[in-house]
């Protein structure tokens, strides 16, 4: 059976994709983060020395990823404790779709990735476009400081 023209849906979206782009220096390395908005996903990479090694993605639509949690969404951050706001929410899973062939970066790469969806689910709660997170960083960025950097210097873009 052949698809028709009526069987496929047209979405307006802007052309060319809003794109915003921040570099810094972390780690005395030049580091480079973009955000692309496409009308399904949103596009992030954090580059260091021009690599992108390592691709994640992060459902931010709950229902495709487990409809129990949907019912308990709400209860993510303690509204009475500050400082969960900075923890990444529990029901979003960032899975590595190429690279992570170095342990330590995939474990990086998956943290920044997560954080960097909490922080766009929790600017915008109805938001459900898939994350995807390409990253290309040097092994020295694995630790405390080196990771807040490079959090907030993706903030700076979303």
């Amino acid at each position: 059976m052949e698809a028709s023209v009526e069987d496929y849906k047209v979405t307006s979206a802007p052309y060319p994709a809003p794109t915003k782009t921040a570099a810094s220096s972390i780690k005395s390395i030049e580091t480079t983060a973009t955000t692309v908005n496409f009308a399904d996903k949103i596009l992030i990479t954090v580059t260091q020395s021009g690599r992108l090694a390592h691709w994640v993605h992060v459902p931010l639509d709950i229902s495709a990823t487990d409809g129990s949690m949907a019912s308990n969404a709400h209860f993510d951050r303690d509204d009475e404790d500050f400082n969960s706001d900075l923890l990444p929410m529990h029901h979003l899973t960032a899975t590595t779709i190429l690279g992570g062939t170095v342990p330590e970066l995939d474990v990086l790469g998956q943290t920044l990735a997560t954080q960097i969806a909490s922080a766009i689910k929790t600017r915008d709660e109805r938001e459900t476009r898939m994350v995807v997170v390409g990253m290309g960083l040097d092994k020295s960025m694995v630790g405390r400081e080196a990771f807040s950097e490079l959090v907030g210097l993706v903030l700076e873009v979303i």
